[in-house]
């Protein structure tokens, strides 16, 4: 038999890898997912009709088709999640910039030296779940308890706990091979850092949740902050969430990304011998649909929700109805801007004819902010590798074939969650003491701070060429996020220029000076942690950017100038069209998410948060999707038995 050369291997194990693809994506492929068809599409009617097919979209599809009589139309903007940048979990950044993302940016940033911020969103099937890091956190319970005390009845933990148990299909790591639902990789076991509270996860939901890959310097992480006194914490998603320890990812057992598209509209889910499912609904959904308005009429007097209009491929416009309700789940930035060009927002626009005033519109902006520190680390330390043509055939055989090496790291192996009074008592006796302390924390049990272990150089999205590797030397990365920011910005939109109208994000970053404090405190957690990570010979790394010379510890001015020069968004916008009582002025929804003053629409997104939570906002925007799913259901079949199943055109 003859030898053959590593290029040839190299070759085989790419073409193996690119017909599996083919294959894949032929066996995917469904006719009820494509760009609008006026021949066919005018000829059904659609009882929900959902504005983007993002990470809440494709919950509320899935749910409300449950139903085998109900037809869902979703209008989503991008196109499939099946591509291989998305399923490959190491891929991930390769996408923040790309076509399949919105490439929005901040306005200007007032008190960050009018820094211009870039914010990855999803523009695809998933939406930002199809994009992300894959982080499978939920946040401290007792921030969903103060989404119930701020007068939204029904959203405490217990209640929200039981959506999370829902979407949930978590692996438990001890389950062998051979078992159902055992692994089908052959990743290396880390008991240690594997364990979890039953009580407080679900197996049997379509969003599943497992273990991967783990860096040994993840491992240094997590020895690092436990040498610093950080309590270890066997499960992050269990009764508490202080503590160190790997995370819990969204990635399925073959260590393919389980985007929301993936968990609940897949082919699995949906499709039998190739075609809709008998016992379901039917979904339709529209790529290439930018949407344009709601459609709002006035019915004897009462303000309506009876549609939308959207630009499909062509660019032409086109209106559909909606036989019971439009469900709004565009997101953080998606759903303010819909609804001010739509003419619902706080005041009068001056290009858009204005139908409805309600003031909190794109008010209530909050998102994570987050610092990093770059160390290079020696050739022996156990992190991503800089990237080497001639390794990548093994590297794809590895992932292709094992579901193991580099591809199958998500990036954010491991975590820690603190709160301040434990990092810097000082700092929070001292800003007692000067009537300057502010706990926006939801109590004693939620976290000020997280830290975010990656085994790569990161900063600023790696967008551009000065953000990334420097040298091809080893390196890994230490981010420390601003869990409950006092500063709040907005989203608003331009006037119409060309038919086109833009976002206008503004974080407004730094506006309360204490979020700068904060960070500082946060910064000097993370070189201590750092300095232990020094001593363990799967990291050793040292500090090179922005270095202790640059900018040292003692001196707090050059700290605020590197922390505003330097810190990213970490994808976690939240609460511009905030849920509250009709008691609350700047609430856009009531606790079952119904928008005030319009019926038949409602929001379903992480705009809806009333406050940013202490987490990695994924999985609560899947927990609302399912309860507001069940909600819709509730609602329409009290409808039903008040009334009889009536179309809206015969109702009103």
């Amino acid at each position: 038999m003859p030898k053959l050369s590593k290029p040839a291997i190299g070759a085989a194990v790419l073409g193996g890898a690119a017909g599996a693809l083919y294959l894949n994506k032929k066996r995917n492929e469904d006719p009820t997912r494509k760009p609008w068809d006026t021949k066919t599409d005018y000829q059904m009617h659609y009882d929900y009709i959902v504005l983007g097919g993002g990470t809440a979209g494709c919950v509320l599809a899935s749910r409300l088709a449950e139903d085998p009589n109900i037809n869902v139309l979703v209008l989503e903007a991008g196109y499939s999640d099946d591509i291989s940048a998305s399923m490959k979990p190491a891929l991930m950044s390769t996408l923040w910039f790309s076509d399949v993302s919105w490439n929005l940016t901040s306005v200007p940033q007032v008190h960050a030296y009018g820094r211009v911020m870039n914010q990855p969103r999803g523009k695809l099937l998933g939406g930002s779940s199809s994009i992300n890091a894959m982080m499978y956190h939920r946040g401290p319970p007792s921030d969903f308890d103060e989404w119930g005390t701020l007068g939204n009845e029904g959203w405490n933990y217990q209640e929200c706990l039981r959506y999370f148990k829902k979407s949930e299909g978590f692996n438990d790591p001890n389950l062998p091979v051979g078992h159902p639902k055992g692994p089908l990789t052959n990743r290396i076991r880390k008991p240690q850092y594997e364990g979890f509270e039953p009580e407080y996860h679900g197996t049997e939901g379509p969003w599943q949740i497992t273990y991967h890959h783990l860096w040994g310097a993840a491992e240094g992480f997590i020895r690092g902050n436990i040498a610093e006194g950080v309590p270890f914490n066997k499960d992050l998603n269990g009764s508490g969430t202080l503590g160190v320890n790997r995370v819990q990812t969204f990635i399925q057992r073959d260590v393919i990304r389980s985007s929301a598209a993936r968990a609940y509209l897949g082919p699995d889910r949906l499709l039998k011998d190739g075609k809709p499912r008998a016992d379901r609904g039917n979904i339709r959904i529209v790529y290439d649909a930018h949407i344009v308005r709601i459609v709002v009429q006035n019915r004897r007097g009462t303000k309506v929700a009876i549609g939308a209009e959207f630009l499909d491929s062509n660019h032409e416009m086109q209106r559909v109805m909606a036989v019971k309700e439009v469900l709004l789940s565009a997101g953080a930035f998606g759903s303010p801007h819909i609804l001010l060009a739509s003419g619902i927002g706080p005041s009068p626009h001056p290009t858009i004819p204005h139908i409805h005033t309600l003031p909190g519109v794109g008010q209530n902006l909050a998102d994570h902010l987050g610092v990093p520190i770059n160390f290079r680390c020696p050739p022996t330390a156990q992190v991503f590798d800089a990237p080497r043509i001639w390794s990548i055939p093994k590297v794809l055989f590895e992932y292709g074939f094992r579901g193991t090496g580099p591809l199958s790291s998500q990036g954010a192996e491991a975590a820690c969650f603190v709160r301040l009074e434990d990092i810097a008592p000082d700092f929070v006796a001292r800003e007692k003491a000067n009537g300057t302390w502010q706990d926006r924390s939801s109590g004693p049990k939620a976290p000020h701070a997280e830290v975010i272990f990656a085994p790569s150089y990161f900063r600023h999205h790696l967008k551009d060429a000065k953000d990334q590797n420097p040298d091809g030397e080893k390196y890994y990365t230490l981010i420390g996020l601003l869990l409950n920011p006092v500063s709040s910005g907005t989203v608003k939109i331009s006037e119409v220029k060309n038919g086109k109208i833009e976002t206008l994000i503004d974080p407004n970053f730094f506006e309360d000076e204490f979020d700068t404090r904060v960070m500082v405190e946060i910064l000097r957690f993370i070189r201590r942690i750092g300095e232990k990570m020094r001593l363990d010979p799967t990291c050793a790394g040292v500090e090179v950017n922005p270095g202790v010379k640059n900018v040292p510890n003692d001196d707090d001015a050059k700290l605020q100038e590197y922390i505003k020069m330097h810190s990213s968004v970490y994808y976690h916008p939240t609460s511009t069209c905030r849920m509250g009582p009709s008691s609350d002025p700047l609430a856009v929804v009531d606790a079952r998410l119904n928008v005030y003053g319009i019926e038949r629409l409602r929001v379903v997104d992480a705009s809806v948060m009333p406050k940013l939570p202490a987490a990695h906002t994924c999985a609560p925007t899947i927990m609302i999707a399912e309860k507001a799913s069940d909600m819709i259901k509730e609602d329409w079949a009290e409808e039903t038995s008040r009334v009889g199943d009536v179309p809206l055109q015969s109702k009103l």
